[in-house]
């Protein structure tokens, strides 16, 4: 039911993370207030993703509301920077170049949640994905927001602030437009985005004599996955070992192996059967060497 918020959070996985609050109110052809806090439910909540480049960087916001067991309200919002890293701004609407928008903004108010089905089809097979599948995804998620929302066509949204791992926070008001006959309109006011960073938890290890030269963590398989996936990783030296799960929050929520290992390949499955859907974070100690992935759990 939650997966676009899902698929939105871990869309930049490998980039800095937030997490917490978005709300607004809305009137017009439809009416109503919009408030997704991450505390409130595992259903809904809001997030932000940035991503830097060689020369511009951008953030991906979206936020869901959660109604009942069949319909919630969803925002997406997409904003490029001409600065190789997300700085703080103002992103007015429309943007200047349709082609090639520095901004979009994408209201769903109150859909069923068998809508977002559609969303899956955009997920990769793997997080590991390369640096062109933002771009193709961009435009997929410009499509179906071009065609299904209320698509942002005046006003603007103001990053006030935004450092990792500290703070994003923010305030918006938009006017905005369905396509139909006649067509939707409506205005939303008193936006405000108010999100925290997510940071893994550093572990500390103590000092020993022997030290294993190398470790490495593969890549789940499958991921996304519900709601086993196949760990492997290698050892060069007989070493304790442990294998850690955290999920977005940086809360440790299970430990699959904590134990003197021998060198070589293994694999361990991890069954989420218990967890809710979301971003975990696999990690994977040895001695003085930590390495991490990411998985994302879609139920």
């Amino acid at each position: 039911m939650q997966k676009l918020f899902i698929f939105l959070i871990s869309l930049c996985c490998g980039q800095s993370i937030y997490v917490g609050s978005i709300s607004f109110d809305y009137s017009g052809t439809e009416n109503g207030t919009f408030q997704a806090d991450l505390s409130d439910s595992t259903f809904g909540g809001a997030s932000a993703a940035s991503v830097d480049g060689d020369s511009t960087s951008t953030l991906l916001l979206s936020a869901i509301q959660t109604i009942d067991t069949t319909t919630m309200s969803v925002l997406f919002i997409y904003m490029q920077d001409d600065n190789p890293s997300f700085a703080a701004g103002n992103w007015s609407l429309p943007p200047n170049d349709l082609l090639n928008p520095n901004i979009i903004f994408g209201f769903f108010p109150e859909v069923d949640t068998s809508f977002f089905s559609q969303f899956t089809d955009l997920l990769p097979d793997s997080l590991d994905f390369d640096s062109t599948f933002i771009e193709d995804l961009l435009g997929s998620l410009l499509s179906i927001i071009l065609d299904e929302s209320y698509l942002g066509i005046t006003g603007n949204v103001s990053i006030d602030h935004i450092t990792y791992p500290d703070s994003l926070s923010g305030s918006f008001d938009v006017g905005a437009l369905q396509a139909g006959i006649p067509p939707g309109i409506i205005s939303i006011s008193n936006g405000t985005i108010a999100l925290t960073g997510v940071v893994l938890p550093q572990v500390e290890v103590e000092d020993e004599p022997l030290i294993p030269e190398k470790i490495m963590l593969y890549s789940a398989y499958p991921n996304p996955f519900n709601p086993t996936t196949t760990i492997r990783f290698s050892l060069e030296t007989q070493y304790v070992t442990s294998l850690h799960i955290y999920d977005i929050n940086g809360q440790l929520v299970e430990t699959l192996v904590n134990s003197k290992l021998m060198s070589g390949e293994h694999e361990v499955t991890w069954n989420a059967s218990t967890q809710p859907s979301g971003v975990y974070f696999i990690q994977l100690v040895s001695g003085n060497n930590v390495q991490t992935e990411k998985v994302l759990l879609i139920k």
